[in-house]
């Protein structure tokens, strides 16, 4: 039986970024430096590891061409908070609106995505039929590859039937995210995380 929010997803329109200032902000926990961007409207964009802030900035630009672009912490607190919370180990609410461009497939996918539970993983291929496009694993690889918000839109939490699969930001960071939500600790997790 098919869920009839998934059906009510599949009739949307494309997603557009509205918001005409983005708020960025970069910050540092548990090993990972971690930036944010946020408009009047909602989160625009979460991204963990990468190490020049002009190259971030850029990002931005191309998402948000028409935007002014501010480098202020006060809009993005809330974002912030919810994203230390969950690198500190605990479970918070993922729930904050978006603010982002997505089109109706990336948009289904990003949204059931985010019905995965805390600490559990699915496969590319449970997210295709999740979908209602049970031979899309690989267009559901590629839309989680296009994921504007990791964390809140927890990609990580995909996972190829015989490996962990890809991630946009490096497999070892998705490693230190999944071991994160089984429990364990930022300083017990030995591997290098280098950006």
């Amino acid at each position: 039986m098919e869920d009839s929010s998934i059906g009510f997803l599949k009739l949307m329109k494309a997603l557009s970024l509205k918001g005409e200032n983005i708020y960025y902000w970069e910050f540092q926990c548990n090993r990972l430096t971690t930036q944010v961007a946020s408009s009047d409207i909602g989160t625009v964009c979460v991204k963990v590891g990468f190490t020049r802030k002009e190259d971030f900035i850029s990002e931005l630009k191309c998402l948000a061409p028409g935007a002014e672009f501010f480098e202020d912490f006060q809009p993005n607190e809330a974002l912030i908070n919810v994203i230390e919370a969950y690198l500190k180990g605990d479970n918070p609410p993922l729930n904050l609106q978006w603010d982002i461009n997505a089109t109706p497939f990336r948009y289904n996918v990003w949204k059931s995505i985010c019905k995965i539970p805390y600490g559990e993983t699915r496969t590319y291929k449970d997210i295709a039929f999740m979908v209602g496009t049970p031979k899309g694993a690989r267009a559901v690889g590629q839309a989680l590859n296009k994921n504007p918000l990791l964390i809140l839109i927890p990609c990580h939490r995909v996972v190829s039937i015989n490996s962990l699969g890809g991630f946009g930001a490096g497999i070892d960071v998705k490693r230190y995210l999944l071991n994160l939500e089984q429990g364990e600790s930022a300083s017990n997790q030995e591997y290098s995380l280098t950006f």
